[in-house]
């Protein structure tokens, strides 16, 4: 079907429904399932930092500043630990909530704009879509920035869609700017990708812009004084933030972790050379169909079916879509998730096309099958996950020990999940030191215990008392045994 705007509107109960059966799905296992990733335990472990502080301003992991992302998803796990705790399963449940609540919104959202392009049915459906996809799966529950960042960029689009057909309705306007401004807070600028659709549509003239009730696109004024509307909203945090930091937040944050990601490849994640670099290019064309499965099945059809029949709805998403590829396959940095802000709108083109094209019966058992797999999943899984854990299972082991005085170091292995869990104990920081230094360190007085690795531990000397832990440190997809060294002062 052509993406034509119905306008109509899907009942208060329904969305209602769809945020707790999404917030309940992506909140499973959620206590159980440790911190393995490097970014989940970094933001993590910031945000308990900040609450301990009180430094709303400057993100701190282990006492060091931490440039990579903006603020906004520290502040919302800082109210979530304040409400439900920020250590054990409770802390890592608390660091999770806000991705979950945000992933269930974005549903909400998407039924809401869904209904309104095409119908209730279409909008019920590309919410569906969206939160029963493997990457949403992964992500819809991850503490990390990409959930509230998703969620601001549909809300961006949403107002955006609406301002260029009521260019002089000034909600629809206000809401697109305060949405980019929370965007970029979450995750910086990949969250103004809603900017650039409606630039394109703007500057294209499309059919969005020139059968508009007022008879013409927003003025080129109106679009300069929005943006620099956005960036005093962004301004209130970053220019304290700036003058912190000395302008570093700005000079690491968006020069290395923005510019820098797109022109080399950071942390192993994309090609080292031009040759690889090359071969890379279609790479996200392949891991969509993973991502997105399992409606990935069908996404061929429907793009082909809204190639060959364009309307200004099927321009405007297909342009979001567009512009996220293009960004992430010429950024050296490569990751499967890069590419998540534009499956909302492949979601919303998904299921016009199969109000059409496909049965309600089909729908109905892809649906079902997938909210069972979603289900049990983290209940099969999650649990096993832990028990391999080494940080956790090093954390447990140890957790006997470790008083608020304690004083730690880790040598070898400073994986940010062991970070995360030590200091859920201690009141200080993690010291790192080298082997050469253990013996002076634990010689010192008061209660200390510096974790390396089994093979590091042997060459230690003196006879301190050791407790072992073994398992797999998932963020390089290796088994590792760990020996922590006690002193007993």
């Amino acid at each position: 079907m052509h993406i034509t705007p119905v306008n109509e509107r899907p009942k208060l109960a329904h969305l209602l429904l769809l945020f707790i059966g999404f917030t309940l799905l992506f909140s499973l296992g959620n206590q159980t399932l440790p911190l393995i990733d490097r970014d989940e335990p970094r933001f993590a472990e910031a945000s308990r930092e900040m609450l301990q502080t009180g430094d709303w301003i400057v993100p701190h992991f282990n006492a060091a500043v931490r440039y990579d992302k903006p603020p906004l998803v520290y502040w919302l796990q800082l109210g979530c630990y304040r409400a439900l705790g920020s250590t054990g399963g409770a802390g890592a449940f608390a660091a999770r909530l806000p991705a979950v609540l945000c992933t269930a919104l974005s549903c909400v959202m998407l039924a809401w704009w869904g209904a309104r392009l095409g119908g209730v049915r279409v909008g019920m459906r590309a919410a569906i879509i969206y939160g029963l996809c493997v990457q949403v799966f992964v992500h819809g529950r991850a503490a990390v920035a990409d959930p509230p960042m998703v969620l601001f960029t549909i809300a961006a689009a949403w107002a955006g869609w609406e301002w260029l057909q009521h260019p002089r309705r000034f909600v629809p306007a206000l809401f697109f700017w305060i949405s980019l401004a929370l965007g970029f807070l979450a995750k910086g600028p990949i969250a103004w990708v809603p900017l650039g659709m409606v630039a394109w549509a703007f500057w294209r003239i499309c059919p969005i812009a020139r059968n508009t009730e007022e008879g013409r696109p927003p003025h080129w004024l109106t679009m300069l004084l929005g943006f620099v509307f956005m960036l005093g909203i962004v301004a209130v945090w970053g220019i304290p933030a700036l003058l912190r930091t000395g302008g570093e937040f700005a000079a690491v944050g968006l020069g290395e972790h923005v510019v820098g990601r797109s022109l080399v490849s950071m942390e192993g994640h994309g090609a080292q050379n031009l040759m690889g670099y090359i071969l890379t290019l279609p790479l996200y064309l392949i891991t969509i169909f993973p991502s997105f499965a399992p409606w990935s099945f069908w996404l061929p059809a429907a793009l082909r079916f809204h190639w060959r029949n364009p309307s200004p709805g099927n321009f405007y998403l297909g342009s979001g879509v567009v512009i996220t590829f293009v960004i992430f396959t010429l950024s050296r940095t490569k990751l499967p998730h890069y590419t998540l802000p534009c499956f909302p709108f492949l979601a919303i083109l998904v299921a016009c096309w199969w109000e059409e094209n496909r049965g309600v019966k089909l729908w109905r058992n892809v649906a079902l099958a997938t909210v069972a797999v979603f289900a049990l999943a983290p209940l099969a899984l999650f649990g096993t996950v832990r028990a391999l854990s080494v940080t956790e299972n090093m954390v447990r082991s140890l957790s006997p020990f470790l008083k608020a005085e304690t004083a730690v170091a880790l040598v070898d292995f400073q994986e940010p999940s062991l970070v995360w869990g030590v200091r859920g104990f201690v009141n200080g920081y993690i010291e790192v030191i080298s082997a050469d230094q253990v013996s002076e360190w634990l010689a010192r007085p008061g209660l200390r215990v510096c974790i390396l690795t089994e093979e590091s531990s042997q060459k230690i000397p003196g006879t301190w008392s050791q407790i072992q832990a073994s398992g797999w440190n998932f963020a390089k997809g290796k088994r590792v045994a760990l020996v922590a060294l006690r002193s007993e002062m």
